[in-house]
């Protein structure tokens, strides 16, 4: 169809029309498809200002099986993973501090992204954590599409700071959330 989006005979955008990826707690289980959305969406994203040895030597140090399980198993930490039909599409972590939750990562397929994934996500991890003054984390300055989703959510910029990928210098913007901020959505829906 030229000059638009895909639509079913309803004039319906196809991805409307999927349903919505359902939303769990992980599980030791999920970790093979935790690593492949996470391997999926670190080259996606990160792979236009970081060299893709940088990218593959962080995916083996911090993606392992033997990470991932030790992060499931730690009782101050919520993770979760959205998936659909055709198995997990996203993924959350979510860590408790006492006055706030340290969302420590939050990545869509690149194919399951623009669907809501990500905010039913978020609000998960958000509800894991209750009482709550607000809600932190870091997103690379160069990441415009992640920032875009956390400004959209309600975060707001209140710092930066730096750290070394396998050689290469992150400027990561620090990004909070007050509690009782005006989301879209508190649910997550779009």
């Amino acid at each position: 169809m030229p000059g638009g989006a895909l639509r079913a005979g309803s004039g319906v955008p196809l991805h409307l029309l999927t349903p919505a990826p359902r939303v769990r707690r992980a599980t030791e289980a999920d970790i093979p498809g935790i690593r492949a959305v996470l391997a999926e969406t670190w080259r996606d994203t990160y792979g236009a200002f970081l060299p893709l040895e940088a990218i593959e030597r962080a995916i083996a140090a911090w993606h392992t099986p033997r990470v991932l399980a030790a992060e499931l198993a730690r009782a101050s930490t919520f993770a979760a993973v959205a998936e659909d039909d055709a198995g997990i599409v996203g993924v959350v972590t979510a860590r408790g501090r006492p006055e706030v939750v340290e969302i420590a990562r939050l990545y869509v397929r690149p194919g399951a992204q623009r669907r809501g994934t990500g905010g039913r996500l978020l609000a998960a991890a958000l509800a894991a954590f209750p009482g709550r003054a607000r809600a932190r984390l870091e997103v690379e300055a160069q990441n415009a599409k992640g920032r875009a989703f956390y400004v959209k959510e309600g975060f707001v910029a209140v710092g930066e700071r730096s750290v070394e990928v396998s050689g290469t210098v992150l400027r990561l913007v620090v990004m909070e959330l007050e509690a009782g901020a005006d989301r879209d959505r508190q649910d997550g829906s779009r």
